[in-house]
């Protein structure tokens, strides 16, 4: 089963599930951009306002095939526009615009796991 998760400027497929014996390999894909050396994370979305950024490199999905690698990072990568919220430093979390009412929150993987949660948790209002 393959869900299509499209952003503006952002397309991320994410394959859930096993492949049978003699079948390609699956991998899972997650969101990811990376900025500098920092590689960020989808968490979700939010409708909160945000304030324009900069730019960030897009990963790809490499999610079949006997490579599969999930995100991956190209060497000449797409980029997208990256938006800060207020309250947040942009070296842990960054928004990526999710059509015309939302941004995608990602939290850098430096953050520890039990605080990504929460600035989601409080981004998403959850």
């Amino acid at each position: 089963m393959k869900l299509l998760l499209l952003g503006l400027g952002l397309g991320v497929v994410v394959a859930a599930g096993c492949s049978p014996a003699g079948s390609p390999s699956s991998a899972d894909c997650s969101a990811q951009i990376r900025v500098a050396d920092v590689v960020y994370t989808s968490h979700g979305s939010t409708s909160r306002d945000a304030t324009r950024h900069g730019r960030a490199d897009e990963a790809q999905c490499h999610d079949i095939g006997p490579d599969a690698g999930g995100s991956v990072f190209a060497d000449d990568p797409e980029q997208v526009r990256t938006w800060t919220f207020e309250g947040y430093s942009p070296d842990e979390v960054l928004g990526v615009k999710y059509g015309t009412n939302g941004f995608g929150v990602f939290v850098a993987d430096t953050v520890q796991p039990d605080q990504r949660e929460r600035i989601y948790a409080e981004l998403s209002g959850e």
